[in-house]
């Protein structure tokens, strides 16, 4: 699973080795670009996309071994710009993301496994603690530094 698709650049890459992918977006255009895309790449019949919050749409049983997000993750400032509903993760830059962590544990299967994109502008700490809060062990698996922020993606595994 996908959560925050954007353009479903990471649902079309996991539905060339997964049986099925779903992907979720607040966003009717992000929805609209992720299917146009699978279908360009020709794995749309693998593909489920919902216009969603996060997953409040999916059933409470319905499960999943990986799920990855991408959130806004940069904290609020006083500038305002059409982009924020993708960037700005809330005060801190984690508020969605922590949405996110409540809704995700119960989407996951017992050894299941999360991927979410964390930016150092953001607190990391918080997200890495409310992770092993909830049992998961957490390691951060890929990083890229930028001219103003450190880019990471944890993985939380469950059990």
């Amino acid at each position: 699973m996908e959560v925050g698709c954007g353009t479903g650049y990471v649902t079309i890459v996991a539905a060339m080795t997964a049986c099925r992918v779903v992907a979720t977006d607040i966003s009717h255009s992000a929805v609209r670009n992720t299917i146009v895309n699978a279908e360009r790449n020709s794995v749309i019949s693998k593909v489920a996309v919902i216009q969603t919050d996060l997953m409040q749409a999916l059933h409470p049983d319905t499960k999943f071994s990986v799920i990855a997000f991408n959130p806004p993750y940069l904290p609020a400032d006083d500038e305002r710009s059409d982009l924020d509903d993708a960037l700005v993760g809330g005060e801190t830059g984690t508020e969605i993301t922590l949405r996110f962590i409540d809704q995700a544990v119960q989407h996951l299967t017992a050894e299941g496994r999360l991927y979410i994109v964390t930016s150092s502008r953001g607190d990391i700490s918080s997200i890495e603690r409310a992770l092993r809060n909830r049992g998961f062990t957490v390691e951060s698996v890929a990083s890229r530094r930028f001219l103003y922020e450190e880019i990471r993606v944890l993985q939380g595994v469950a059990g």
